[in-house]
C-alpha cells in the first residue's frame, strides 16, 4: 500500500451516527448526487463491513472485490470502484463477502491515495467501534446523524464526544425525519445535549423509501419533495458556503444543559 498523500486538497467527509436506523446511508447517497449534480467530483466510500448498504440504496450488483480486498492490498482502488449507470454516482463498495480479519486499519492509506475526487463522501458504520475510530482519524470532518428522540440524540453525543477526543472536526448534526411533533427533541435541544450546532433538518417524506425501492437518491428521484430541497440546501452548509440555523432552546435542552453542568462540578 502506497503512503497516504499528506498534500492532497480534496475533502473527505464522514457521516456518522450514534446508532441505526437514523438514515445515515440516506444522507451520504442523496450528499454525493448533489455533489455530483454540481458538477465536483465524487464518490462515496461505503465503509460498513459487516453490512454495507450504500450498492443497495443505488441498485448496483455486489461484485467479488470490494473496500475489504483494496484494504488487504488485492487490488486497486480503480479496480473496486463502480458506476452507477443512469446517475454517473461513483460508489467504492463494501463486499458482501464475509471477511472476519478485515478491519479499516488501512483506511487512511486508502482513501488518502484518491486524490482524483475534489469530495470523498464515507458511510460509516453506526455505534462507536475500532472501525469507527479508524474512519474519525482519517476524515477531514464529519457529519453526525440523528433522529429527534432522546435515544438516537444521546447518541450522537457520545460520538460527537468521540470526535473531540480524537481531535475530528464536526462541521454539525443533521436531524432527520423530523415531523414537528411535541414529542420530538428541538433542534436547540439536540444542540444543547452534542454541544454542536444542528445544520438542517431534514423533515419526514413519504418518498423517501419510495425512492430507496427505485434505487434512485430522492434529491434526482423526486427533487422537489421536502426531503429533497432541504438535502440540496444543506449540501451548501456541508461543504461550507452557508452557514447553520440555529433553533431555540426548549425545556428539555435546558434541563440538559443544567444536568451536565452539574456532571462536570
Amino acid at each position: 500500500m502506497p503512503a497516504a498523500n499528506t498534500n492532497r486538497k480534496n475533502k473527505i467527509i464522514g457521516v456518522v451516527s450514534g446508532k441505526g436506523g437514523v438514515g445515515k446511508s440516506v444522507v451520504a447517497v442523496n450528499t454525493t448526487a448533489i455533489l455530483k449534480r454540481m458538477g465536483r467530483n465524487s464518490i462515496i466510500v461505503d465503509c460498513d463491513l459487516s453490512n454495507p448498504s450504500t450498492g443497495l440504496h443505488l441498485g448496483l450488483s455486489y461484485g467479488a472485490v470490494g473496500i475489504q480486498e483494496v484494504l488487504q492490498g488485492k487490488n486497486k482502488v480503480s479496480e473496486a470502484v463502480v458506476v452507477q449507470p443512469q446517475t454517473g454516482i461513483r460508489v467504492l463498495p463494501a463486499s458482501l463477502k464475509y471477511h472476519p480479519d478485515v478491519s479499516l486499519k488501512n483506511l487512511k492509506n486508502v482513501l488518502w491515495s484518491m486524490t482524483a475526487y475534489d469530495y470523498i463522501i464515507v458511510d460509516s458504520p453506526p455505534g462507536i467501534t475500532s472501525d469507527v475510530e479508524y474512519i474519525l482519524e482519517t476524515c477531514d470532518e464529519v457529519i453526525v446523524i440523528t433522529t429527534p428522540d432522546v435515544p438516537s440524540s444521546t447518541s450522537a453525543a457520545k460520538v460527537v464526544s468521540l470526535c473531540q477526543d480524537k481531535k475530528t472536526r464536526v462541521r454539525g448534526i443533521v436531524v432527520n425525519r423530523s415531523t414537528g411533533s411535541p414529542f420530538e427533541l428541538s433542534n436547540k435541544e439536540i444542540e444543547t445535549m452534542a454541544e454542536v450546532p444542528v445544520i438542517f433538518s431534514i423533515p419526514e417524506d413519504h418518498l423517501i423509501p419510495e425512492s430507496i425501492a427505485a434505487r434512485t437518491p430522492i434529491v434526482l428521484y423526486k427533487g422537489s419533495s421536502p426531503a429533497a430541497r432541504v438535502l440540496k440546501e444543506g449540501v451548501g452548509i456541508i461543504t461550507g458556503s452557508t452557514e447553520p440555523m440555529h433553533a431555540r432552546e426548549g425545556f428539555f435542552g435546558r434541563v440538559w444543559r443544567i444536568f451536565r453542568r452539574v456532571l462536570r462540578r
